[in-house]
This record gives C-alpha cells, sequence and structure tokens, in this order.
C-alpha cells in the first residue's frame, strides 16, 4: 500500500498534468487568445490625425502596435531557460531534490526582464513616431 508522501505525489502530478491539459486545449481553440503576442504598444493617443489637406481631423484614441524584439526575446530566453532547468529536474540522479541554479541566472533573468521593461519605456514614454504633442 502506497505511502501518504506517494499518494501526494501522484496528486500533485496529476494536476499538473491536468492544468498542462486544460491551458493546451484552450491555446488550441483559441480560449487563450495569443493574437499581438509580440506587439507592444506606443503610447500616442491623443495625437493629431492629419488629412491629405494637412489639416488635424482629430485625435487617436487607441494605442498604436509595434512589433516587440524585446518581447521576443524574453520570451525566447522564458522558454530556454525553462527547458535547460526541466531536462536538469528529469536527469537528476536525487530523486525528490530541485538541482541547484546556476549562480549566473538571478542576474541573467533580471538582465532579460530589464531589457524588456527599458523598451517598454522607451515606447511608452519616448517614441512618438515623429509626432508631436499638440
Amino acid at each position: 500500500m502506497p505511502g501518504i508522501a506517494e499518494l501526494i505525489t501522484w496528486e500533485v502530478q496529476l494536476f499538473l498534468l491536468a492544468l498542462f491539459g486544460i491551458v493546451a486545449m484552450r491555446l488550441l481553440t483559441g480560449q487563450i487568445s495569443t493574437k499581438n503576442l509580440l506587439y507592444g504598444r506606443k503610447n500616442d493617443t491623443g495625437d493629431p490625425i492629419v488629412g491629405p489637406d494637412g489639416q488635424i481631423k482629430g485625435r487617436k484614441k487607441d494605442d498604436t502596435l509595434y512589433f516587440s524584439p524585446e518581447r521576443v526575446q524574453l520570451l525566447l530566453f522564458t522558454l530556454g531557460a525553462a527547458s535547460y532547468y526541466l531536462t536538469q529536474v528529469l536527469n537528476n540522479p536525487n530523486p525528490g531534490t530541485f538541482p541547484p541554479l546556476p549562480d549566473s541566472w538571478p542576474a541573467v533573468v533580471g538582465g532579460s526582464n530589464a531589457i524588456y521593461l527599458g523598451g517598454k519605456a522607451y515606447s511608452r514614454l519616448w517614441s512618438n513616431n515623429g509626432n508631436s504633442k499638440k
């Protein structure tokens, strides 16, 4: 008869497998939208909309989407780090323990997130595509 620790292990594994299955199904059916996953928004609401005659016809009501390389690098780094660590866990010679994280990982993860946040700050605060606020 299995012990309580083994039952808890099975329960956690079953829960994680079910959670993975639910998320995968919702991604495949479109219930979780990945539209514009790699796009950011420029904070350019209120910028003038200029007509062909040069006159201001109105003001922008929505932010402009732009392809975001900082999102791509953050996604690729996160997926790469997760897959590396998963292989370390699966090949761990000591079952029941997690392998140690490399000492450089907190700095690299922080740097990757800093690049993402810097790109976001630039697009929101300083980039206006040559338009001037009036």
